[in-house]
């Protein structure tokens, strides 16, 4: 992915606190179903999510998949640990190779840079096929869905005529523009991993289901505008109880969306807020120094917040 070229991976807010969401509840989950994992992602030249997965985690198991344009050498280099595999590859080429086993548990985080495409259910039809019961799968990609050789959003048919299978029979126009068009991208996805789901299980003669915890929205600085959806697969139906997950404000098992909005907080008023966080909110309005919607934003996010320092050396 090309996106390393742009701009600095690990410090960008909204990534960074999506990225401490998922790693709450992921290890939540590993708890749950015990064993040993191993990580599949994008790690581009930053390596963020392996970092992070691999201290938190415990992972030692990794492969990073890079069909970009950074030579290998300048992977190497920037890896930060040895054991970590990169696969000079697109992601299809590179899950259907062989040389990563998809039997064993797995987390998978595909953080395409792109807008939704044909070879997301390319991937997801190698994945679904193969991952056992306990792996978790995650992707990310831009949300815009528009017609690039009219520049305007998707129509059924043009969604139709591009995604071919992979369309749903009951899409609506309304969920292809820009505000609901992760509406048009999660039925798409789970088109895909229910039909490649229920085809397995009909083969082995054991039942698969994907259980959804997320269902993302999210605007980056840079001004894209992504989704993020996921969740779990299981031989039974599960709910966050069993998970453990109920605690967590972001997770979504149903087509609610949860938006990532973080406040323009100095560092004082992050100060101010914390030491009202759990009082009454009164007080603090009265002050006239941060809004209620500010206040609301924090709450939700302060727990997986960055905070960056200009540090001089």
């Amino acid at each position: 992915m090309n996106s390393a070229k742009l701009l600095n991976y690990e410090t960008r807010p909204v990534k960074f606190t999506e990225r401490k969401m998922l790693l709450a509840s992921i290890a939540k989950m590993l708890l749950h179903f015990g064993g040993e994992y191993q990580y599949i992602g994008l790690g581009g030249i930053t390596f963020s999510d392996f970092k992070l997965f691999h201290k938190e985690l415990h992972l030692n198991e990794m492969y990073s998949i890079e069909g970009g344009d950074v030579s290998i050498e300048k992977l190497n280099f920037n890896k930060p640990y040895d054991f970590i595999e990169i696969i000079p590859s697109f992601s299809t080429f590179a899950l259907n190779n062989g040389e990563i086993d998809l039997t064993k548990k797995s987390l998978v985080w595909l953080d395409y840079d792109y807008c939704l495409d044909n070879f997301f259910f390319d991937d997801i039809n190698i994945l679904f096929s193969k991952l056992p019961p306990g792996s978790i799968y995650i992707v990310t990609c831009n949300r815009q869905l528009d017609n690039k050789k009219i520049n305007i959003p998707y129509g059924v048919d043009d969604f139709l005529e591009k995604f071919g299978t992979n369309t749903p029979a009951d899409l609506k126009p309304s969920e292809l523009n820009r505000k609901n068009s992760y509406k048009g991208i999660k039925k798409a996805l789970e088109l895909c991993i229910n039909s490649v789901l229920k085809e397995r299980s009909n083969a082995e003669g054991v039942k698969f289901q994907f259980n959804q915890l997320y269902n993302i929205n999210y605007n980056e600085n840079r001004g894209a505008e992504m989704y993020t959806y996921g969740g779990v697969i299981t031989n039974s139906v599960v709910n966050i109880d069993t998970l453990s997950l109920s605690e967590f404000d972001f997770i979504r098992s149903n087509d609610e969306i949860y938006e990532i909005l973080l406040p323009n907080l100095t560092r004082k008023e992050i100060d101010l807020v914390n030491s009202y966080l759990f009082k009454g909110e009164e007080e603090l309005l009265e002050m006239n120094i941060v809004e209620k919607e500010e206040i609301e934003m924090y709450r939700l996010a302060y727990k997986y917040m960055p905070q960056f320092f200009d540090v001089r050396v």
